[in-house]
């Protein structure tokens, strides 16, 4: 059993998730270790044998408190595998498989900075009113990767394919890594002005605006 750093979630909205990052820009190396050695031994209390998410909340002192564990990936789980390298659905699928993991405490190392942006159909001009209909326009930002930078955008949805109201409004997963947060904030950042997207309302301007929030760009979470 092993853990694969922490993912920061603060940035939400009505107790939803907007924007995701990993490592923690408030964590340190000793809070980083006692959370994952808590993790892990609380997925061998139990004998977990998967992915699993196991989320805290932590206080203006860095101690933390145990809040609940996700028996599955979570939908910012691209934020880890950017920086760990890990790829954590084949993992999953070689686990079930009856594989024994093949990798070690010691072979898992942070490098750089991952942050997820959350595309919604829904207005923040109107107080985030959810929007419908048909995607007249759909066009992410290229991905790949472009010297320190990587683009890449998860999603289910193609240009006419249609937004209903029986299904979550998320319609995308943006992500951009670099060597350091600032640079991944700032090609974050670029990502959401090349994305295009018409024939319904969405928040990409919303988050266009947070990337370039003095306290977002800080890092001074609460």
């Amino acid at each position: 059993i092993i853990y694969l750093g922490e993912r920061e979630c603060s940035i939400q909205r009505r107790n939803q998730k907007v924007v995701e990052e990993a490592p923690s820009p408030f964590l340190d190396e000793k809070t980083r270790r006692a959370m994952g050695e808590q993790s892990v031994a609380l997925a061998r209390a139990v004998d977990y044998q998967s992915a699993g998410t196991v989320e805290f909340i932590v206080d203006k002192d860095r101690n933390f408190f145990f809040l609940e564990m996700n028996t599955r990936l979570q939908v910012e789980h691209p934020v880890t595998e950017l920086v760990t390298g890990v790829d954590l659905v084949e993992q999953m699928i070689r686990i079930a498989a009856g594989e024994r993991l093949s990798i070690t405490q010691d072979d898992v190392a942070l490098d750089g900075w991952a942050i997820e942006s959350r595309l919604y159909a829904e207005d923040p001009y109107r107080n985030f009113l959810p929007s419908i209909g048909r995607l007249t326009r759909y066009r992410p930002p290229e991905e790949g990767r472009f010297g320190d930078i990587v683009v890449r955008n998860d999603t289910g949805v193609t240009e006419g394919s249609e937004i209903s109201m029986f299904y979550d409004p998320m319609i995308a997963k943006l992500c951009t890594w670099a060597p350091d947060r600032l640079t991944a904030i700032d090609a974050m950042s670029d990502a959401l002005d090349a994305f295009v997207v018409d024939g319904i309302e969405h928040n990409i301007p919303f988050l266009s605006a947070l990337m370039r929030h003095p306290r977002w760009r800080e890092g001074r979470l609460s």
